[in-house]
Formats: structure tokens, C-alpha cells, sequence
């Protein structure tokens, strides 16, 4: 019985040594500081981001990514162009119709040439993912889902054009 007691003090005696803060009274090291509060200046923009979890060279391996941006006239032509598709797509959604091809066949109604429009069945059914491509270099992509339709415009870009390609 005594053994244990023994072993157990000896136990205890090394967590707590091992518990305490480095430099806290065996000399090897100065005391830690105090965190104090002080007013600071707003971090440098031009500095970058701080340094973080991503890889050095995020920005450049995401650079594919990058899409063309829109001039005005550019955006004023997808706007009036994603006022036209919605509407045909709302119908689509209302009638709970969410094949890709009813979806392609809508859009096409629209006179729209076929070469400029791309639809697709989204990865999680139902529901179809559609691109529309218009000059210069402007997109109006998005979803017809149960839950509701999407239209946006943007830029194209040049390395895949209107949607990003799935990845994972």
C-alpha cells in the first residue's frame, strides 16, 4: 500500500512539473509577457493578405479561375439577356420540370443559337445547370432546382468559358 502512495505522489509530482509555464522560476528562460492592450494602425493593403493556412502560391494556382469582366454594355446585354430566360425557367421550376433537356429546349425557344447554350443534369438530381454564351465574352449561367432558379451574368473565362468545371 505504501508502495502505491509512493508511486502515485512521484505521478503527481511530475504533472505538475510538467504543467508549469516555461520559465516559470527554473532559469532557463525569461518570464513570459504580459499581453497588454494597445490602439494599433489598420494593417498595410498594399501588404497582401496575411500569411495564413493556404498554399504560397494560391493566387497563382487559382488564376485559371479568373473570368473576364464585364463593361457596361457588356452587362447591360446579359442583363436584358437573363430577363428573358428567367421567366421561361420559373415556368420550367413552377410545372416541377427539372430535365436538362426541357430546360435546353426552353432556352432555345428563346431563338437563342444552339451553339451558345449548354445544359447539363446537375450532380444531386433534380435539377439541370445551364450556360448561355454571349458576345463579347459574357455568360449568364445558373440552376433550375426544386427549390428555385438561379440566373447570373458574368464573364466568361478563357480556359473553360462560361461554367467552371466540376472538380471533386
Amino acid at each position: 500500500m505504501m508502495r502505491y502512495r509512493w508511486l502515485t505522489a512521484a505521478v503527481l509530482g511530475l504533472l505538475v512539473l510538467g504543467c508549469a509555464r516555461p520559465g516559470a522560476g527554473d532559469g532557463d528562460a525569461a518570464p513570459l509577457p504580459t499581453p497588454s492592450v494597445t490602439a494599433s494602425a489598420p494593417p498595410d493593403v498594399a501588404a497582401g493578405p496575411p500569411p495564413g493556412d493556404g498554399a504560397p502560391h494560391q493566387a497563382e494556382n487559382n488564376g485559371w479561375k479568373q473570368r473576364h469582366e464585364l463593361t457596361p454594355s457588356e452587362q447591360s446585354t446579359g442583363d436584358a439577356l437573363a430577363a428573358r430566360i428567367r421567366p421561361k425557367l420559373t415556368a420550367l421550376r413552377k410545372a416541377g420540370d427539372f430535365d436538362p433537356a426541357s430546360t435546353r429546349k426552353a432556352l432555345l425557344d428563346l431563338g437563342l443559337r444552339p451553339d451558345d447554350v449548354g445544359v447539363s443534369e446537375m450532380r444531386q438530381p433534380p435539377g439541370a445547370v445551364f450556360e448561355v454564351r454571349f458576345p463579347e465574352a459574357g455568360c449568364v449561367i445558373g440552376d433550375v432546382r426544386p427549390e428555385r432558379v438561379l440566373v447570373e451574368v458574368t464573364g466568361a473565362n478563357g480556359e473553360f468559358g462560361c461554367l467552371e468545371p466540376v472538380t471533386h
